[in-house]
């Protein structure tokens, strides 16, 4: 969305990720601003989470606005490569070769209409986290190449890590990833051993 306004819905929905209203009213502005399919991708994740949340994913209602967000985000759909391009446009490029494709869209979870986790390499994570976590409540990350990074470029990539609530790391050792959760209090952090 290249609407002015919209950085502003964005910054509120990064600052109270667990409230569904900013994202209600984002849908209403996006609907009322030329991407009511992006308006009704949000709508059809907000409720299916409530629906979740209330044991109740298993009803008609729920079965069918699976089968609408499958419309967005299944192997066949354009809307998800073409917002994940635009919402992380440091881990998302567009590779051509006589047809346009996404690289990096499928590294992306997408929850109640945003992005909500990541899984990427560590050094690109490090470099672009905080840019992608400014415009997306991301929650959770998973990463490879652990062991490739320096500690220097750990403590420079801290503000692409502080604030998350879950990370993965594929450290070699897990005396890394300990030295790590020094760092990151209130996240949980877990090894994935090489």
């Amino acid at each position: 969305m290249t609407h002015p306004d919209w950085p502003a819905f964005v910054s509120a929905i990064v600052a109270e990720p667990s409230d569904d209203i900013p994202r209600l009213v984002a849908a209403d502005f996006l609907e009322e601003n030329g991407d009511p399919d992006r308006g009704m991708f949000i709508r059809v994740q907000v409720e299916l989470g409530r629906l979740a949340a209330a044991g109740l994913y298993g009803t008609p209602q729920a079965v069918e606005l699976r089968r609408r967000e499958h419309a967005f985000l299944g192997p066949k759909a354009v809307f998800r490569h073409l917002w994940a391009a635009e919402d992380c446009p440091e881990l998302v490029r567009a590779a051509g070769g006589g047809r346009v494709h996404f690289e990096g869209a499928e590294r992306l979870a997408w929850r109640r209409g945003f992005v909500d986790a990541v899984a990427c390499p560590a050094d690109e994570w490090l470099r672009h986290g905080a840019a992608v976590r400014a415009r997306n409540p991301v929650r959770a990350v998973e990463l490879d190449g652990c062991d490739r990074i320096t500690r220097d470029a750990w403590y420079a990539g801290l503000p692409a890590l502080r604030g998350l609530e879950h990370l993965v790391c594929d450290f070699a050792h897990v005396n890394d990833l300990e030295w790590l959760r020094g760092w990151l209090p209130g996240t949980a952090a877990d090894w994935i051993p090489l």
